[in-house]
């Protein structure tokens, strides 16, 4: 349907299964669907439905849900080209202000990197996390962020 606003559910499985994980087969295995639906879900060439949930629970039980998907609004046609005419994309960004502490991914929409990346300063020890719940969730104070883009501003 043309112009039609939604919103389209997306997963964080594919950066979960490295290391847990042989290949994207072994997965689709526990998942207990095929490996071609899990391929096509990675392409973006088919949607995530109910089966594909269902086996992503089986998969990753150390995880919630919050953790495995995550909602983005599905745009029109004219929006997106829109958006790509005044190039300009629509960046999320976190509400700071009620922020006490952030998660990997609001870290990395304020620096404009990758999830992975800011996992990876941390394990580096270049940006402080903190572990919280039994699951050892990474979590971010603002200052730590805010001393990190100084530093870097300094050193320009």
């Amino acid at each position: 349907m043309p112009g039609r606003i939604g919103v389209k559910l997306k997963t964080r499985v594919f950066e979960f299964c490295n290391g847990k994980y042989a290949n994207l087969t072994e997965l689709a295995q526990t998942m207990g669907i095929s490996a071609a639906q899990v391929y096509r879900v990675r392409q973006g060439k088919r949607g995530i439905n109910e089966t594909f949930i269902v086996g992503t629970v089986k998969a990753f039980p150390e995880y919630k849900l919050d953790d495995l998907f995550y909602v983005i609004p599905n745009m029109s046609r004219s929006e997106k080209a829109r958006q790509i005419v005044n190039g300009s994309r629509a960046q999320q960004k976190p509400d700071l202000p009620s922020k006490v502490m952030l998660t990997s991914s609001e870290v990395a929409r304020l620096l404009r990197l990758h999830p992975n990346t800011v996992r990876r300063w941390s394990n580096q020890g270049i940006l402080e996390s903190h572990r919280i719940s039994s699951r050892g969730d990474r979590r971010f104070r603002q200052e730590d962020v805010d001393g990190l883009l100084k530093k870097e501003r300094e050193t320009e």
